[in-house]
């Protein structure tokens, strides 16, 4: 599964690189689904429930000057499945790439995942405002 999206911004890149770096922030609005996150260092531990099936992701986060990249794994039951996603910045844009091979392709495919991807964009200017003050970015 292979999902990109394009998102208009007034934050810079510094700022954005700083918020959504944090999966704490991002796994939640962008996978609804995902109700626990935990982090330890760059790595961190999601928990949710997706169409009546626990589920859990556990990945890195890797963070450089213009990109935030999500590699990880995503367990439900004896299903597994292997993914990526990738922000990039440049001053007025944000690019969401999401890549995924998995157990997952399914149950979600294009009309789950577009649909989350449209809503995490809804409000992700006042988000990301509110979340730049929170932590004074």
């Amino acid at each position: 599964m292979h999902v990109v999206r394009e998102y208009g911004t007034s934050h810079e890149p510094e700022a954005l690189v700083k918020v959504l770096g944090d999966p704490k922030f991002v796994l939640p609005r962008l996978f609804p689904p995902v109700k626990e996150v935990e982090t330890r260092g760059t790595s961190f531990q999601a928990k949710g429930r997706f169409l009546g099936s626990s589920f859990s992701m556990s990945g890195e986060v890797y963070v450089s000057v213009d990109a935030v990249t999500y590699p990880f794994v995503l367990l439900a039951g004896s299903g597994k499945g292997d993914g990526r996603l990738t922000a990039r910045f440049s001053p007025g844009s944000l690019v969401l790439a999401f890549d995924y091979d998995g157990w997952m392709n399914r149950l979600s495919g294009t009309f789950f995942m577009g649909r989350w991807f449209s809503n995490f964009g809804k409000g992700l200017e006042e988000e990301v405002r509110l979340e730049r003050v929170r932590r004074k970015v």
